[in-house]
C-alpha cells in the first residue's frame, strides 16, 4: 500500500519529499548534539563563574580581616596612642563635677533625647535611670560633649569620622581632657576616616574607664565593667584584652545591635596598649555592617563585578543570622520586605527590619546552602533561597576573627542558565523556521498576497480597540508596501491626538485644583459655573516668616528665590501631613486652613500639630543652610466664606473674620512662636500647655485675649485638664 502511494507521486512531490526528510533528520539530529554540548559548557560556565565570586569575595574579607588585623596592631605600637592613652586617662581622673544646673539639663537629655530615640530603634522599654551617669567624670564629659556641644541632640552613628572631625574639638571649658582632646582628635578622626571605622575607643585597663572615643556616642566615659553597657560586645571585647598580658593579642567580638549606636549592627577588635612593661589599656575599634556590606557587593557594584540582575555573595553568622545585607535589600527594601512577608517571615521580624533598617542580625537564613557552609562544607548546590526563588549557589566556611561563618555566592536560576534557553530557544526558531520554509513554499508563494490584508485587517481592529502603537511591518516596495506606509502614518497621527488630547485633559484639572479645594474643583468640573458654600466651623493658621527681607536683602536674588521655594515647598509637604489645606503664600506670608475641603471633628488639633510641627521644619532649615530666620504663626477657629466665579477668567475668593483675627494674633515680640484665641485653646486644653499672654486689640472685635502655644502635656493631671487661664489686658 506505501509502494502503490508512493508510486502515485508526481516527481516534484517525491523530490519535496525525500528533501524534507534529508532535511528534517540533519536538522534534528545537529540540533540535539549541539545542544548537548553547548548546555553542557554553559552550565559548567555558570558554575565557574559563581566559584569565582565566591572565591573574590572570600580573598577580600581575608585581606581585611588581615589588614584590620595588623592595623590595630600596628596603631597600638605607636607612641601616639600610648601617649594619648596615658594622658586621657590622666586627664580623666582630674574631671571636676558638673553643677545642678548641667546635671539637670544631662538628664532632660537622657529623658527627651536619647531615651526616646533609643526606644525607637531597640525593643523594650529603656528607662533614663539606667543611662544617667552617676560618676562625675562621665557625667561631665556627657554634658560638655553629648549635651553642650550639640545643643542637646544625641548623635546618629557613622560609618567614618567625616562628620565626626567637624565636632568641636575643644569643648572650651577649660578642663585638660580638653587640652588632650584637642591636641589628639583631628589625627585619629583622620585615620578613622581613612580607613572605614566608626569609632576608635581608649580604655583604662585598670578602671574599665572609657577616657576616649572619636564618635562622642553614649559609651563615652562610661565603665564598660559596671556601667549600662557592661553586657555589650565592646565590653566583652574589652574583658579579654584585660584577661590577656600579650603586646599581641587581637580579639573580635561578634556583630550586635550596640545601644550608644541606636541598634545599627556593630561589632569591636580590640588589642592591648603597652608603654614598655606598663599595660596602660585598651585599643578598641568600631566597626559597622556598611564596611562588610561593601565588602560583600563590592561597592553595590554588582553588575561590574559580573553579578548580573540577581548574583549576590552575602554572610550568614553562627545562629543563621544575616551578617552582611543581601542585594534585593540594599536595592529595594519595601519590596524586599513585601518579598519577605510573603515566604513567611514574621511580622515581628519585618518590623525588626524596619526599626533597625537592616536585615543583618534579624532575619534568619534557613536554606541548605547556609547550613552547609556552617557545616564547614564547600560546594554547589540548586536550591530555593531566602526570597523563595530557584536559585544556584556556591557555598564556603570562612572565618572572620575567631568566628566561623558561611559565605554564600548565589544567583538566579533563571538567569544563570539564561544562555542555555537561549539556545533551546533558538534551535526551536531556526527548526519552526526552516520546516515550515521547507514544506510549504509553494503555499507561502500563494499566501504572500493575502498576508498583507490580514496583516491592515488586523492592525485596524487594534486601532478600533484604542491601541494606537500598532504598527504595519514595510515588507516590500509595492502597492502594499506604500498601503503599510500610509495606514503607520495615520496610526501615528491618531497617537498623537489621543495623547494631546489626554494631556490637555490632565493639565486642565491639575490646574483646577491648583487653584480651587477639592470639592469646589470637583464641582466645577461637573458643571457649576458659580459656587459659593460656608464652613461654619475651620481652624485658620497663618503663619510669618519673620527675617526672610533681612536675609533676601543680603543674597542674590536667585539664591533668595531657590530659598524661599524650597521653605515653602516644605511647608506645603508640612501641611498636606496634617491635612491642612495652604491657600496662599505670597511672599514672606503663609494661609492654611484645616477642615475646608472636608469637615474635621478635631481641625484646631489638627492646625495646632501643624503649626508645630512647621516650628520644628524651621529649625531645622535654618541648621541646614546657615541662615536665622523664624515662623510667628497666629491660629483661630471660626467660620468661613468661600467663593467661585467663572467667566472669562476663574476667580476663587475666602473671607471672614476668622482669617482677619488668625493674621491678628501672630504677631509677637517673641521668635518661633504659636500665639492661639480661645475658641482654639478652649478646644485642645488638657492636650497642649498654653501660656496666657497680653490680649492684642483687634480691628471690629477689640481686645482679643490669646495664649502662646508651649507644647504638647505628655502627662496630663487634673490641673492641665481644666480651662485654660484668661489673657490679661495690654
Amino acid at each position: 500500500m506505501l509502494r502503490r502511494f508512493w508510486r502515485n507521486f508526481g516527481v516534484q512531490s517525491k523530490l519535496v519529499s525525500l528533501v524534507l526528510t534529508a532535511s528534517l533528520v540533519s536538522l534534528l539530529l545537529t540540533g540535539l548534539l549541539s545542544f548537548g554540548v553547548a548546555r553542557h559548557l554553559l552550565a559548567d560556565a555558570g558554575y565557574q563563574r559563581l566559584n569565582t565570586l565566591r572565591n573574590a569575595r572570600a580573598e577580600g574579607v581575608k585581606d581585611y580581616v588581615e589588614q584590620l588585623s595588623d592595623h590595630v596592631m600596628t596603631l597600638s605600637e605607636t607612641r601616639m596612642t600610648i601617649d594619648g592613652i596615658k594622658r586621657f586617662t590622666q586627664a580623666y581622673n582630674q574631671l571636676p563635677a558638673i553643677n545642678e544646673t548641667q546635671l539637670g539639663q544631662l538628664k532632660r537629655y537622657y529623658e527627651t533625647d536619647f531615651i526616646p530615640k533609643l526606644r525607637q530603634k531597640m525593643p523594650g522599654e529603656p528607662k533614663a535611670a539606667t543611662y544617667i551617669p552617676e560618676r562625675s567624670a562621665e557625667r561631665y564629659l556627657k554634658y560638655h560633649y553629648n549635651v553642650k556641644n550639640t545643643g542637646g541632640g544625641s548623635k546618629e552613628p557613622t560609618a567614618n569620622a567625616s562628620t565626626i572631625r567637624r565636632a568641636a574639638e575643644d569643648a572650651n571649658d577649660g578642663s585638660t581632657w580638653s587640652g588632650v582632646h584637642k591636641e589628639y582628635h583631628r589625627r585619629f578622626s583622620r585615620l578613622a576616616e581613612l580607613f572605614g571605622y566608626q569609632d576608635i575607643v581608649f580604655v583604662d585597663i585598670k578602671t574599665g574607664n572609657v577616657v576616649y572615643n572619636i564618635s562622642k556616642e553614649d559609651d563615652l566615659g562610661t565603665n564598660l565593667l559596671t556601667g549600662p553597657y557592661a553586657e555589650s560586645a565592646e565590653a566583652k571585647v574589652f574583658r579579654e584584652v584585660k584577661k590577656s598580658k600579650d603586646p599581641f593579642f587581637i580579639t573580635f567580638s561578634d556583630f550586635e545591635q550596640y545601644k550608644p549606636s541606636f541598634g545599627k549592627p556593630t561589632m569591636f577588635v580590640g588589642t592591648t596598649v603597652f608603654d614598655g612593661e606598663e599595660f596602660v589599656g585598651a585599643l578598641i575599634f568600631q566597626l559597622s555592617n556598611e564596611k562588610i556590606d561593601n565588602l560583600m557587593t563590592a561597592n553595590r557594584r554588582w553588575k561590574e563585578v559580573g553579578m548580573g540582575l540577581s548574583g549576590e555573595t552575602f554572610l550568614v553568622g553562627e545562629d543563621s543570622l544575616f551578617r552582611s545585607s543581601p542585594r534585593t535589600f540594599l536595592e529595594n527594601p519595601k519590596q524586599y520586605l513585601e518579598i519577605a512577608k510573603r515566604n513567611g517571615l514574621s511580622e515581628k521580624k519585618i518590623e525588626e527590619i524596619r526599626r533597625t533598617g537592616t536585615p543583618v542580625l534579624v532575619q534568619p537564613v534557613k536554606t541548605q546552602a547556609a547550613a552547609n557552609s556552617l557545616a564547614g562544607r564547600t560546594g554547589t548546590i540548586h536550591y530555593t533561597d531566602y526570597k523563595g526563588v530557584p536559585s544556584v549557589a556556591s557555598y564556603q566556611p570562612i572565618r572572620f576573627g575567631p568566628f566561623e561563618w558561611g559565605l554564600i555566592a548565589k544567583i538566579n536560576q533563571a538567569e544563570l542558565f539564561s544562555g542555555i534557553r537561549r539556545l533551546a530557544r533558538d534551535l526551536l526558531l531556526l527548526a519552526a523556521v526552516l520546516i515550515p520554509a521547507l514544506t510549504f513554499l509553494t503555499l507561502w508563494i500563494a499566501r504572500a498576497f493575502i498576508r498583507p490584508i490580514r496583516r491592515l485587517l488586523d492592525a485596524t481592529e487594534k486601532i478600533g480597540s484604542g491601541d494606537y502603537q500598532i504598527q504595519i511591518p514595510v515588507a516590500a516596495d509595492d502597492e502594499f508596501g506604500d498601503l503599510a506606509t500610509a495606514f503607520n502614518t495615520m496610526s501615528d497621527k491618531l497617537g498623537e491626538r489621543e495623547d494631546t488630547l489626554r494631556h490637555q485633559v490632565e493639565e486642565n484639572d491639575r490646574l483646577l485644583r491648583s487653584i480651587l479645594p477639592g470639592s469646589a474643583a470637583s464641582r466645577m468640573k461637573q458643571g457649576a459655573s458659580a459656587i459659593a458654600e460656608t464652613h461654619p466651623s475651620v481652624s485658620v493658621l497663618f503663619a510669618e516668616i519673620e527675617g526672610w527681607n533681612d536675609l533676601a536683602q543680603n543674597r542674590p536674588v536667585e539664591e533668595s528665590i531657590a530659598l524661599l521655594n524650597e521653605l515653602t515647598s516644605a511647608l506645603d509637604d508640612c501641611a498636606e501631613r496634617f491635612d491642612v489645606e495652604k491657600l496662599q503664600d505670597v511672599g514672606s506670608s503663609y494661609l492654611a486652613v484645616s477642615g475646608l475641603s472636608r469637615p474635621r471633628i478635631d481641625h484646631e488639633k489638627r492646625a495646632v500639630d501643624c503649626a508645630l510641627a512647621m516650628l520644628g521644619l524651621m529649625k531645622r532649615f535654618n541648621q541646614t543652610h546657615g541662615v536665622n530666620i523664624s515662623l510667628d504663626i497666629g491660629v483661630h477657629a471660626g467660620p468661613l466664606t468661600t467663593g467661585v466665579m467663572s467667566g472669562e477668567r476663574l476667580s476663587f475668593d475666602i473671607w471672614g473674620q476668622t482669617i482677619n483675627i488668625a493674621r491678628g494674633v501672630h504677631e509677637s515680640p517673641k521668635r518661633n512662636v504659636i500665639q492661639v484665641t480661645a475658641p482654639i485653646a478652649e478646644a485642645l486644653r488638657g492636650l497642649y500647655r498654653f501660656r496666657p499672654l497680653l490680649a492684642i486689640p483687634i480691628k471690629g472685635h477689640g481686645e482679643i485675649p490669646i495664649w502662646e502655644v508651649e507644647g504638647v502635656v505628655e502627662h496630663p493631671s487634673d490641673g492641665e485638664h481644666s480651662q485654660p487661664k484668661e489673657a490679661s489686658s495690654r
